[in-house]
């Protein structure tokens, strides 16, 4: 078993490392049925670009279900026969099945992990840091990117363990209900604590309609409520709070009209990021001197959001134009217009035939911050006029 997960792995690495964008539904094929790490990257890779991997969306939305009936069987048992189960999934993530049901008429949702999840974890890591390590070697890549790899790599494992123990997830779920408490803009389903083990968690149903589905369907000042609820979910539980969820996909979010008003409900809680208040305080400052372009001050703010120094100074004066092209809609009073910040066509542009002595990384602590922010923007694409305001909602 192990040798054809190992040939799968290679096949879909292969794939990606060429950019082959024509054969992405019999990816998407593949990596619904890998399910663990491999699903995780093909979400991720679904965010960064949705127009080469439009078919990666389905792994956001509903995956491809594990036809082994013992899953079902299995969470019938560890919930006691207590809740009436419907046999069908109704999603199919990249650690566990979905399935609904009722208890005590109350509609629940019922997550059971897929049987050796962690052993594939751990042997998927392993592979792939094989794998790397061979192409580092062989084509002679800087130390410092290796090193650099290696930590996301790691950053990406340890938040994956997390996600694999519900009690975890249940005690994060349960932090962003006492934030959001007093809030009726955001709804945070109850967990069942009396269900929950490890490879298990029964949670509260939320009954609104997918994001993604509501940003195809709603009319235009309709999907601007609802990324006003995204954005300020996101940039409250942040600068607020410092707390962050860390999955942005359009999979964990709905949205419900109830007395005429639009909340955002929001699910899976494995994936969080905690931060102390000097860092959120730190980032805040950050975009206040880019903002002012107060430049004198961004250096030692980079060091303490966990920057190099010596990264930083061999930027030089290319530094200050680097960064305000990455926080460009955060630095606007106005409604920044999306089709023209081509993040990528202007930093090459800045950067040009530069070349630098060091090569300036992001520090593991941001790395779910700007997936998340990416993740959050990608959803203003799905607006008629891509055009949004941005910056009202960074509390600095």
């Amino acid at each position: 078993m192990r040798l054809g997960r190992k040939y799968k792995l290679m096949k879909f690495l292969f794939s990606v490392i060429k950019e082959e964008s024509q054969n992405t539904d019999q990816l998407f094929e593949l990596l619904g049925e890998l399910k663990g790490v491999p699903q995780k990257f093909g979400q991720f890779l679904y965010l960064k670009d949705r127009r080469k991997y439009t078919a990666f969306g389905r792994l956001l939305d509903e995956g491809i279900p594990v036809k082994d009936h013992s899953l079902y069987t299995r969470a019938r048992q560890l919930t006691g026969h207590r809740i009436d189960l419907a046999e069908a999934p109704i999603a199919a993530a990249s650690i566990g099945q979905v399935y609904g049901g009722d208890f005590e008429s109350n509609p629940v949702i019922v997550k059971i992990q897929y049987p050796e999840v962690q052993a594939n974890m751990d042997h998927d890591f392993r592979f792939m840091k094989k794998v790397f390590n061979f192409f580092f070697n062989f084509f002679r890549f800087p130390r410092e990117s290796k090193a650099l790899l290696t930590a996301y790599l790691q950053e990406f494992e340890d938040t994956f363990q997390v996600e694999t123990d519900y009690f975890q997830e249940e005690k994060l779920l349960m932090r962003f209900h006492e934030v959001f408490s007093d809030n009726s803009s955001f709804f945070i389903p109850k967990v069942y604590t009396q269900f929950t083990k490890k490879d298990i968690i029964v949670e509260e149903k939320c009954t609104g309609t997918p994001l993604k589905l509501f940003l195809k369907s709603a009319p235009e000042n309709e999907k601007r409520v609802a990324l006003d609820l995204l954005f300020s979910f996101y940039f409250q539980s942040f600068f607020q709070h410092g707390i962050l969820h860390g999955d942005p996909h359009s999979g964990n979010f709905f949205i419900r009209k109830s007395q005429e008003k639009l909340l955002l409900e929001v699910i899976d809680f494995g994936c969080v990021k905690e931060y102390d208040q000097a860092f959120v305080q730190d980032t805040a400052s950050l975009i206040r001197c880019l903002r002012k372009e107060s430049y004198h001050e961004v250096p030692q703010l980079l060091i303490n959001l966990g920057f190099k120094e010596d990264e930083i100074a061999s930027y030089g004066k290319a530094l200050a134009p680097i960064l305000d092209t990455i926080f460009e809609p955060l630095l606007l009073d106005e409604e920044f217009d999306f089709k023209y910040w081509k993040l990528t066509y202007k930093l090459n542009t800045i950067m040009g035939s530069k070349v630098f002595e060091r090569t300036l990384s992001l520090p593991k602590d941001l790395l779910i911050l700007f997936r998340v922010f990416h993740g959050c923007i990608a959803h203003i694409y799905h607006l008629d006029e891509k055009v949004f305001n941005v910056y009202p909602y960074v509390d600095v």
